[in-house]
């Protein structure tokens, strides 16, 4: 039999177990360890009776087959694109060899138990003998029932008989029931009458054989029974350790069953935790190359008494600061004669943490108190990447022409927090109302949206292009208000994710929400809409923040919306 490869940019990974699996950790079969929108068990590719099948259980970013999304499982091709977490590329490849199809096989493996065998996926082998004896049984079984199956749709006996005492004998030279593998050759041989029944026989036979082997194995390995889980108490999402911390872990073990529980930074084992209290704790200085200003997942992984991983299920990102920190007053000024080295503003590096920090301060602007995940790596990493585009020096002065009419028309006539007026025009224009095909205006909106939706009613004769900008702020504050009030139940920021759809079409978008609004990464999961939301947060903590981008000249965009009219 021949088996089908996935090919990665790290090379070609045979498929010749029943199951391969795929994931960001360095455990899989299939490992892209450097890629963070894979999840740590993101995949599985099962092998049954030689269809290949892949499954997503619920990663989260998804699995796409030639562009298409995978929603449970879905049958693999030779050539098919397959693209993890929406970043890791594969192809599935078969050679010159075509799987058959499920209809081709329903008939063949309906209500065969060894059909059935061949889907199971293993624990973590206890020995090494029992790992090879599982796999070549496991080769066994896949290559018999393949090959039988192959003989009975195409009716020639002879070679069905051929086939299922190959797959004997190789179960059998795993050193699991040899006798049988050799006695299943030589029946089989002396009854190649070319009749159905006989060869329906020998599929059930050949199953018998594999179990015996392919049950030594399954046996022999380690998945473990413990049903216990575990949660990180604290610290808590985004802090920041700088010195000993102790770690807090709710873990709910009725069984009894944990041995232990160990700490994992970015998948690295850092401490470990025994019953009954499960008391760890983790030192910053001893883990000196985590402090880059960036976020680390913390996670927990228990292990049962036979070492069996129970489960792996809480994370938290944390940022660890183990670098000496001089204070102000300490900071020595330079000797007569010194000069001090040369500082660089523009080249300021701004770190992930840094990106989570400011974007925690951005919406604490809005009122209402409203609460948003900002713990997701990806999410920080995308707006880390935008500010680029909006450190850009001049803002302030742009912005500063048109602080009335925005103040006016957002805060003063609709009642919308002062900051979303300002956030949005510099996500969208930089505050350069300059038109761009059919948009226009500070918000970028075309005159036929306002038109049609009827947001220039007090415009007058102004167009939302008139250089005072007076019309493109009365529309736009006006269309906000629609979405903000009468959409998103007075939230702002996913408004601000959804600009440019009319309000019905909000509405739809809205009812494909989880309960959970502030995971509010997950929640928006199309591109268009998340492009609008980095480019909002991206825009705000620039234009906030300014020196922290190397902008020395430009001021926090919010002293515009904080002068009292």
């Amino acid at each position: 039999m021949q088996f089908a490869t996935l090919k990665t940019e790290d090379g070609e990974v045979e498929l010749s177990k029943p199951v391969t699996s795929i994931g960001r950790t360095s455990e899989n079969d299939v490992a892209f360890t450097g890629d963070s929108n894979v999840s740590r068990s993101h995949a599985e590719i099962e092998l049954r009776d030689g269809l290949y099948f892949l499954i997503d259980p619920g990663s989260s970013n998804g699995t796409t087959v030639n562009g298409e999304p995978v929603k449970g499982e879905v049958q693999l091709a030779d050539g098919d694109k397959i693209v993890f977490g929406g970043s890791a590329s594969a192809e599935f490849l078969f050679g010159s060899q075509t799987p058959q199809t499920a209809s081709e096989s329903g008939a063949q493996g309906a209500g065969d138990p060894a059909a059935d065998l061949s889907g199971q996926a293993g624990g973590n082998p206890l020995s090494e003998a029992g790992e090879q004896i599982g796999y070549q049984a496991d080769y066994a079984l896949n290559q018999g029932l393949y090959d039988v199956g192959s003989a009975v749709r195409s009716g020639v006996t002879g070679s069905a008989g051929s086939a299922a005492g190959s797959a004997a004998g190789s179960v059998g030279s795993a050193g699991v029931a040899s006798s049988a593998g050799a006695a299943a050759a030589s029946e089989t041989a002396a009854a190649s009458s070319g009749s159905t029944v006989m060869v329906a026989g020998l599929v059930g036979g050949l199953a018998v054989v594999a179990m015996v082997g392919a049950g030594a194995y399954y046996f022999t390995r380690g998945a473990s029974a413990c049903s216990a889980t575990a949660k990180i108490v604290s610290p808590a999402q985004g802090d920041t350790i700088n010195k000993p911390t102790d770690v807090r872990l709710d873990v709910s073990d009725t069984d009894g069953c944990v041995a232990k529980a160990v700490l994992l930074v970015d998948q690295k084992p850092v401490a470990q935790a025994e019953p009954p209290n499960f008391d760890a704790s983790i030192d910053p200085q001893a883990l000196p190359e985590l402090a880059d200003g960036d976020l680390h997942d913390l996670t927990v992984a228990l292990y049962d008494n036979n070492g069996g991983e129970a489960v792996q299920d809480s994370s938290v990102m944390l940022a660890f600061d183990s670098r000496s920190v001089v204070k102000p007053d300490e900071q020595k000024t330079p000797l007569p004669g010194q000069t001090p080295p040369p500082q660089n503003p523009t080249v300021a590096k701004v770190s992930l943490l840094d990106v989570q920090k400011m974007s925690q301060a951005l919406v604490k602007q809005f009122t209402g108190g409203l609460a948003y995940d900002l713990s997701d790596k990806q999410f920080m990493q995308e707006i880390q990447k935008r500010t680029a585009e909006y450190a850009v020096p001049g803002y302030t002065e742009r912005a500063a022409k048109y602080r009335d009419a925005i103040n006016v028309a957002f805060t003063h006539e609709q009642n919308l927090d002062a900051p979303l007026g300002f956030i949005l025009a510099m996500s969208r224009s930089r505050f350069d109302p300059a038109k761009k095909g059919d948009l226009a205006g500070l918000w970028q909106m075309s005159d036929a949206f306002v038109a049609d939706n009827k947001y220039n009613g007090s415009c007058g004769t102004e167009t939302i292009a008139d250089p005072a900008q007076n019309c493109a702020a009365k529309a736009c504050a006006l269309y906000m208000k629609a979405l903000v009030f009468g959409v998103f139940d007075s939230d702002p920021v996913y408004a601000a994710a959804a600009f440019g759809k009319a309000p019905a079409e909000a509405a739809a978008w809205k009812a494909t929400f989880t309960a959970d609004r502030s995971k509010i990464w997950s929640n928006i999961k199309q591109a268009p809409e998340r492009e609008q939301l980095v480019r909002f947060f991206a825009a705000g903590i620039v234009a906030e923040n300014p020196q922290k981008f190397g902008l020395a000249n430009e001021r926090p965009l919010s002293e515009l919306y904080r002068v009292t009219m």
